[in-house]
């Protein structure tokens, strides 16, 4: 009994991060493509590059998590990061395409493409215990 029971959970929270996953792709979306003007900003340097930084390392590691049965194979671990660095490029592409308020940065695209590096790294660290 006690092996059904851990084998549903698992597959719960298997379920769990998958929406998560969904849930932070669309939310990454839209407070990239939405005008923010009427909010009021706090200017703290560097902090833009961050947030950048900060979606994509969640980005990762929601999507491996999700993903994590068939993440032994080292295949979905770099298709899982390179999905999220052209998803990164695609995005800023889309901000000079279809918004009026925000302009492509090649430096949003560094934070991006680190946050999602050191988001798997994050993610293999506590998969294998490493810390």
């Amino acid at each position: 009994m006690h092996f059904y029971r851990v084998k549903i959970i698992k597959h719960l929270s298997e379920r769990n991060f998958l929406f998560f996953a969904i849930v932070w792709t669309v939310f990454i979306t839209v407070a990239s493509l939405v005008n923010f003007n009427n909010v009021p900003k706090v200017a703290i340097p560097g902090n833009d590059k961050l947030v950048h930084f900060l979606f994509y390392f969640f980005f990762v590691v929601f999507w491996s998590f999700a993903l994590h049965k068939n993440f032994y194979l080292k295949k979905y671990s770099f298709i899982i990061i390179v999905f999220a660095i052209v998803y990164g490029i695609i995005i800023e592409v889309l901000q000079g395409l279809l918004t009026t308020t925000r302009e492509p940065d090649l430096y949003d695209v560094f934070a991006n493409s680190l946050g999602a590096i050191i988001g798997y790294f994050g993610f293999y660290c506590v998969k294998y215990k490493f810390f």
